[in-house]
């Protein structure tokens, strides 16, 4: 009876030690539980190579994307738009081992391609709409000459002031930054003009003549397409201080980020084969 109770036991031990087995060409380790289930380890750090692509990556140049997705693109390969232009964000994101209409892919392996935007973008985005004295004003447009554009290539009649024009009004700000101004009148050629005092005096002692708005041509992002924007001058004279205060309102600046988003699907497109969605993944 002994002999038998032996017998059962050893064999029992023996199918409750770990074992290896192969799936797939993965080494796979079972090892039994204490609930008298088994447990099972892959043993993927033994293969020479991994059994699919996995990963993400971080591209900054659509040319490196589009190298990326003709070199690993498969049947569920899709890139997915996720475009908020008013809030100035475009970014896109390749997902080589996606679905297709017949079969489920495991999603895992991605391209990121966030576009990098110009520093000069980023100069007039950021200053947009913000109120500042004459001299800061005054260095903003001297700093960033370069983007005034005196002509819109979609509306070629309206014409804008010219570099030169606005360098001389920002040499004016800066010359008149200690008068006090006391009123505004809008001339015939389309400029406000200003009247400013002395300090203690109030005869006039000259005027500042301002223009009502100024083009730019701005290049969202880097290696893009520069476009047209319009900017208007806004103004406001402090009735106490006789200060003057100036700023900028870009028209619509949302619609350039949108061409310009828009030119790098089509290159997509037409270059990976891909199909683009816009969403969120």
């Amino acid at each position: 009876m002994n002999t038998e109770k032996n017998i059962v036991e050893s064999a029992l031990q023996a199918a409750n030690k770990p074992f290896l087995i192969d799936i797939a060409g993965t080494p796979v380790l079972m090892l039994p539980g204490s609930d008298g289930g088994w447990n099972y380890d892959e043993l993927t750090r033994y293969r020479w190579e991994p059994l699919r692509k996995t990963g993400s990556v971080v591209l900054h140049q659509l040319d490196s994307l589009l190298a990326f997705v003709k070199e690993h693109k498969e049947g569920g390969t899709q890139l997915i738009v996720d475009a908020d232009y008013g809030q100035g964000r475009t970014q896109f994101r390749a997902v080589i081992n996606g679905h297709t209409g017949a079969e489920p892919g495991f999603c895992d392996f991605t391209a990121l391609y966030a576009p990098l935007k110009t520093v000069d973008w980023s100069n007039w985005l950021a200053s947009n709409g913000k109120k500042m004295g004459q001299e800061e004003f005054a260095r903003f447009l001297q700093d960033n000459i370069a983007n005034i554009a005196s002509q819109n290539p979609a509306d070629t009649s309206r014409q804008y002031p010219a570099a030169a024009a606005l360098l001389e009004f920002a040499s004016n700000l800066e010359m008149t930054s200690t008068v006090r101004f006391r009123s505004s009148t809008r001339v015939q050629n389309g400029q406000v003009q200003f009247e400013f005092v002395e300090e203690g005096d109030n005869n006039t002692k000259g005027r500042l003549e301002m223009f009502e708005r100024f083009g730019l041509g701005l290049q969202p992002f880097a290696g893009g397409d520069a476009y047209f924007i319009e900017a208007f001058l806004r103004f406001r004279i402090d009735r106490n201080s006789g200060e003057l205060k100036l700023w900028y309102d870009l028209n619509r600046p949302d619609k350039a980020l949108e061409s310009a988003t828009e030119k790098m699907i089509e290159r997509i497109k037409a270059e990976s084969g891909v199909p683009v969605y816009f969403g969120k993944v």
